[in-house]
């Protein structure tokens, strides 16, 4: 039945609200670049049933928005497992460093016994930081591509 090849045929090009990445610099037809745009809620009906405002309301009744991935990294919806709760579909989180620390030994013997571990007296504690090291920002090894949303 020619229907129900070209059903299958379209099913496996992407459903609305899919979302892809592709080494070009445009999105392929079919497809919006996911970049946040508010688009016409009637001219893609089909998304707008599929993902609502989640993205955002455009102008509350004539647009909604696209998601914006320009420039993110895309975390796995916890969905109830619980490594990542209290988040909905299609909210952003800001980067973080999970809370850690770094600790070392540091400090003088101004009577010069030698230090604690050889049973030395007198040692003073010192504080002290290293200079910082890095960049602006943590992230893994990553290749940039254009993510789309199928419409």
């Amino acid at each position: 039945n020619r229907d129900v090849h070209s059903k299958a045929e379209s099913n496996a090009a992407g459903q609305p609200g899919d979302i892809k990445y592709t080494a070009r610099s445009t999105a392929p037809t079919g497809w919006l670049k996911a970049n946040g745009a508010a688009i016409s809620r009637t001219a893609y009906a089909d998304l707008f049933a599929a993902i609502g405002t989640t993205y955002g309301a455009g102008d509350g009744f004539n647009t909604f928005n696209l998601p914006d991935l320009r420039g993110e990294f895309i975390r796995g919806w916890d969905d109830g497992r619980g490594v990542d709760v209290d988040r909905a579909i299609g909210s952003w989180q800001a980067d973080e460093l999970k809370e850690h620390s770094h600790s070392f030994k540091l400090g003088y013997n101004p009577a010069g016994t030698g230090g604690p571990e050889e049973g030395g007296t007198d040692w003073v504690a010192r504080t002290a930081s290293t200079e910082p090291t890095g960049g602006t920002e943590t992230r893994p090894r990553n290749v940039a591509m254009l993510a789309c949303i199928k419409y």
